[in-house]
């Protein structure tokens, strides 16, 4: 397991000494600064003045109850996670912490590997809400790229945005679908000096050849059956700003042509028309193709291709950047979260899921996921059963121990795959981190087995 060790501070809070005393050891045999007080007022004094990664406490500190410690110090530290720890065995007391936003609530006497999977699981959440916060700064100070990302390849593009928007050229675009071109080429247009005048995104796969001549040149009065006025194309509209032609490649040979003559002679003529026009346009195109490849194909004119490949830039898919989908969920989490909402963050195991996916609908796709997912939930946290059915996890599949010789297959797979779960839980002691190393499985693949179980009325308990 991956430890978030390194420079972290955790404040323990328990009026008795040698529990204190016990944790802090815990916790600084596996690297982490520690600090100890007995009371609440001494632990907000403590958080006022000093960064903590994690507050552990007692349920019942001498000055104040653990809740009411809890919630204060969130006003000074919105992102601090707490983890209880009692002498108490009670369901209500569990539920009440749990209800009030904390991470995790233990009894003693309990494991150390459990209490160190806790202290890393909140780490993570911790430490993806600052890097979330940072990257909020980033693109405030960033004018306006709009860009949740921390990888090489996300930084090298804001940068590589910044540098092509004052050159005023044509620009290629390319990328999958859902990687964010159009958001792109608006960022690339609001930061050039055009960014006063007007930015007109037109999608070439979505019109016929007449609707796109119309759309981007216009038309004279009675130019066809129906045009009783003149009207402007996307040329003329934009004038001295940027037009956007997406999906660039789905553009009829003939259409080309005629954009291929806007870009040589910056002039264009309405529909039914007569007269040039002149026109001053910075043409960005859009594309999940490969337009070189299309060239080679007689799909696509190599003199366009050139005319608007001044200058290129390739957006990578979501799978290529696997780190950035933490920062990317809490954002789009942000997005969608409304205060009177309960769904507070999502659980580690709904996580795990999410970054094992591959994402062929790329940002959009983790967008419309996380949306959906928010709309489906009715409890504080986010679980594996309220995402999409269709993501699945990888590397699900329990091998099974081959039945004796003398033994007749009278069960199903399933009813095997059930009782051998239930033995391994049991030898293991009920702890799942080992039993899911033992099927040879992760975490999550086993917890949603139980869980599907369980809706069938199956107990592993």
């Amino acid at each position: 397991m991956r430890r978030y060790n390194k420079n972290v501070s955790i404040l323990v809070v328990d009026p008795i000494e040698k529990n204190r005393t016990t944790v802090c050891r815990l916790l600084e045999q596996e690297g982490y600064k520690t600090e100890g007080v007995d009371t609440g007022e001494g632990a907000l004094t403590r958080i006022k003045h000093r960064h903590f990664h994690i507050l552990v406490t007692d349920h019942l500190v001498t000055d104040m109850d653990g809740v009411t410690l809890m919630l204060r110090a969130q006003r000074f530290r919105p992102d601090l996670e707490t983890i209880f720890i009692t002498d108490q065995k009670s369901v209500e007391s569990a539920v009440t912490v749990m209800m009030a936003g904390a991470f995790s609530y233990l009894v003693r006497p309990f494991s150390s590997e459990y209490f160190f999977h806790l202290v890393n699981m909140s780490l993570k959440k911790t430490l993806i809400r600052r890097e979330i916060r940072k990257q909020h700064r980033m693109i405030r100070q960033e004018k306006g790229i709009q860009f949740i990302g921390k990888t090489p390849s996300i930084i090298q593009l804001k940068t590589d945005i910044a540098e092509i928007a004052q050159l005023d050229c044509n620009v290629l675009i390319s990328g999958e679908t859902g990687t964010g071109k159009e958001l792109v080429a608006s960022t690339i247009h609001a930061l050039s000096r055009r960014s006063n005048q007007r930015f007109l995104p037109i999608n070439c796969s979505a019109l016929t050849e007449d609707l796109m001549l119309n759309e981007l040149f216009g038309h004279e009065k009675e130019a066809f059956t129906g045009a009783s006025t003149f009207r402007t194309g996307l040329f003329e509209s934009a004038d001295k700003g940027t037009i956007l032609l997406d999906e660039i490649g789905e553009m009829p040979m003939s259409m080309q042509a005629k954009l291929l003559r806007v870009l040589q002679e910056k002039t264009i003529m309405r529909v039914g028309g007569t007269r040039q026009i002149d026109v001053d346009v910075r043409i960005l195109a859009a594309t999940n193709r490969d337009l070189l490849e299309e060239v080679n194909k007689k799909k696509f004119r190599q003199d366009l291709f050139y005319r608007i490949n001044v200058v290129s830039l390739e957006i990578p898919p979501l799978r290529w950047r696997r780190d950035d989908i933490p920062l990317l969920i809490h954002y789009f989490l942000a997005k969608f979260l409304s205060q009177d909402q309960k769904v507070k963050s999502m659980s580690s195991e709904a996580l795990d899921i999410l970054l094992a996916y591959d994402y062929p609908g790329n940002v959009r796709e983790l967008e419309n996921i996380i949306e959906r997912s928010v709309a489906m939930c009715r409890e504080q946290e986010i679980q594996p059963y309220h995402l999409p059915p269709e993501i699945e996890q990888n590397g699900s599949t329990i091998l099974i121990p081959p039945l004796s010789e003398d033994v007749y297959p009278t069960k199903t797979l399933a009813e095997h795959e059930q009782n051998y779960i239930h033995t391994v839980l049991a030898r293991t002691g009920g702890n799942k981190t080992r039993a899911a190393k033992i099927l040879g499985i992760d975490r999550v693949s086993l917890w949603r087995k139980l869980k599907k179980y369980e809706s069938r009325g199956i107990k592993f308990s």
